[in-house]
């Protein structure tokens, strides 16, 4: 099979589920992964045969005709500048979650840490993709991420991200229940917890639906703020008085989170959509 028929007959079985731009990327992604040819050859050698179809590249396309998302057969996702496992269990990071880190990095490069530890907690941490980055970012805080999934922890846990400091530490935790005892006092809380409301589902793919963690995406119609409220209970709690709250919400609830968190603002994403609450 030539680099044309590939690219050809991956836009052809996933038309059900991408527009043909975004199949032909992904036919590109599949290539490079697993047969290490280059995107630019489809363009400059068209005809070129692909070796090896009967090892993975092959039972891969069959893997994404059936909805499964591209990073979980890849076993992979980029964030941040870094590597992340990912599979069933976990949520895919969102390009979303990185603008949410990069304010991070933004507002508090050059703090100065004092004698006290430098503490930081990502509630709902998922695949601790946030958790990883802050901590590559900040080798001299101490960063905490808890969640309710076994699943996700085991992921989050075995994540091999080079940081200069301490590792992240993992812990589970249901985030709508009180904190657990002996946790520390935080200068940062983060979150990215579940905010898409039950009837938006209509309008998401089959690769999102079918295949990555609910629990971790939605929240009932009748109560969108439930994480919300929850962890403004984790921060009267366990932030520091001058401490600083990170969140990704719906568009759709900017006023009521941020009702919520006194003082706090409401932040646009790149694309210009109410995204984050900072305080």
């Amino acid at each position: 099979m030539t680099l044309r028929e590939f690219v050809e007959s991956c836009v052809t079985r996933l038309a059900p589920l991408y527009p043909a731009a975004e199949a032909k990327a992904i036919a590109f992604r599949l290539l490079e992964h697993f047969t290490d040819i280059p995107s630019y050859k489809y363009i400059s050698e068209p005809e070129l045969e692909i070796p090896g179809l009967t090892g993975d590249l092959m039972p891969a396309l069959a893997d994404l005709a059936t909805g499964r998302p591209l990073q979980y057969v890849l076993g992979f996702t980029e964030f941040c500048g870094h590597r992340f496992k990912v599979r069933e269990g976990c949520l895919i990071p969102r390009p979303e979650t990185e603008e949410l880190v990069s304010r991070i990095v933004d507002d508090l490069s050059g703090t100065e840490i004092g004698d006290e530890p430098f503490n930081i907690l990502d509630l709902c941490t998922g695949s601790g993709c946030i958790a990883w980055s802050l901590a590559a970012e900040f080798p001299e805080a101490m960063v905490y991420g808890c969640d309710l999934s076994d699943a996700a922890l085991g992921i989050a846990c075995r994540q091999r991200v080079k940081v200069g400091g301490a590792k992240p530490v993992f812990f589970l935790a249901d985030v709508l229940a009180a904190p657990p005892g002996g946790l520390p006092r935080f200068d940062v809380i983060v979150s990215n917890p579940p905010y898409i409301c039950e009837s938006e589902k209509a309008s998401m793919r089959r690769n999102v639906l079918d295949f990555e963690p609910a629990e971790a995406l939605f929240v009932p119609d009748d109560d969108p703020l439930r994480f919300y409220r929850a962890i403004a209970r984790w921060a009267d709690a366990l932030l520091r008085p001058d401490g600083h709250i990170y969140m990704e919400i719906n568009e759709r609830f900017g006023p009521a989170v941020a009702a919520l968190f006194p003082g706090s603002r409401i932040l646009q994403d790149i694309n210009g959509k109410d995204r984050f609450i900072v305080r």
